[in-house]
């Protein structure tokens, strides 16, 4: 299993320390990868002020230090970045922010990093809570040709689904949801989410819905297949991660327990990923993220010891498991990139 140390360490240390103060390193509060590692985004938030922080951007070709993005959490609307998605071929970077005590209003801000440039934002409801951690961050979703977004608004606890051209909303009034678990399929035609009944998919041309119930106490993430047939379901029940395939307009056609979850990650958000090396998630329990196929029910790779401000995704292609800490950035490789 090979290991890239993607940036040094000091790499991530605030930029801006207060007067009198060394540099000092930063919390990580998200963190996203592109198909084969291209580019990786990375949100920290100072150690003193958690609504100050960065955007920085790692791209592999240009290679280097991380880079900043211009100041969006900062100026004008601060906040604290709680999602970040990057599209698989890392053109464009999403942020959800979702708000401090000082600025209770959360953002949803899309770029295009050709530039980079900022290219619309929106608002968001003011969330419940406004501090560091996996249960309050809101969850994102884009469909693999790029034309479509997702976000889970749980200030309002709805869905909103947007062009993601322009941020125009394509969902109105924004569908009713239970978790923040999301997902659209290829062409952004369907949206998957919990709903109070079960999951539902949702057809964005004609608004029509079929739910369907699943047994879960906790509904973590939602993935379609490439062909849109079949959705992956990650969530809990009876203290137990749990995988469900749902064919889409039938029923359940897999079940499998992955592993038994301590009562504080039963309900955390992931974000499975199901493209051509297979459907995957990573899911924590304690101080340890598992990447589990989800089609076998099989884990396929463990990092342990993680701190409290570390973040963790799965690269858009289902590769490699990206892990960022204040003091490092390091890419865990499940299989060659082809």
């Amino acid at each position: 299993m090979a290991v890239r140390h993607l940036c040094a360490p000091g790499d991530l240390d605030t930029r801006r320390p207060l007067p009198g103060r060394p540099a000092a390193a930063q919390r990580v509060a998200a963190v996203a990868a592109g198909d084969g590692l291209r580019r990786v985004a990375v949100a920290t938030a100072a150690p003193w002020f958690h609504g100050l922080g960065e955007l920085l951007l790692l791209d592999a070709e240009s290679g280097g230090p991380p880079a900043p993005l211009p100041p969006t959490v900062r100026r004008p609307h601060p906040g604290l970045v709680r999602d970040l998605l990057l599209s698989p071929d890392g053109g464009t970077l999403t942020v959800a922010l979702g708000g401090t005590e000082e600025q209770h209003i959360g953002q949803l801000v899309h770029w295009s990093l050709d530039g980079p440039t900022e290219r619309w934002r929106r608002s968001l409801g003011r969330p419940r809570d406004t501090g560091l951690g996996d249960g309050a961050r809101p969850q994102l979703a884009a469909s693999a040709d790029g034309t479509t977004l997702a976000c889970a608004d749980r200030g309002r606890r709805g869905v909103l689904a947007l062009a993601a051209a322009d941020g125009r909303r394509l969902l109105d009034p924004p569908a009713l949801a239970g978790s923040p678990a999301l997902a659209l399929d290829r062409d952004g035609g369907r949206l998957a989410y919990q709903d109070p009944a079960g999951i539902a998919v949702l057809d964005l041309a004609t608004g029509r819905a079929e739910t369907r119930t699943v047994g879960l106490d906790w509904c973590g993430g939602l993935a379609f297949s490439p062909d849109g047939d079949t959705l992956a379901v990650l969530g809990e029940a009876d203290g137990v991660a749990m995988a469900v395939l749902l064919a889409v307009g039938a029923g359940i056609v897999d079940r499998r327990a992955l592993g038994p979850l301590p009562a504080e990650a039963r309900r955390q958000s992931v974000r499975p990923v199901w493209a051509a090396a297979g459907a995957r998630a990573a899911v924590r329990t304690g101080r340890t993220v598992t990447v589990w196929d989800v089609l076998t029910g099989r884990p396929l790779h463990a990092v342990s010891e993680l701190g409290r401000s570390t973040a963790w995704t799965l690269a858009t292609d289902g590769r490699a498991l990206v892990v960022a800490t204040p003091t490092e950035i390091r890419a865990h490789e499940l299989e060659p990139s082809p």
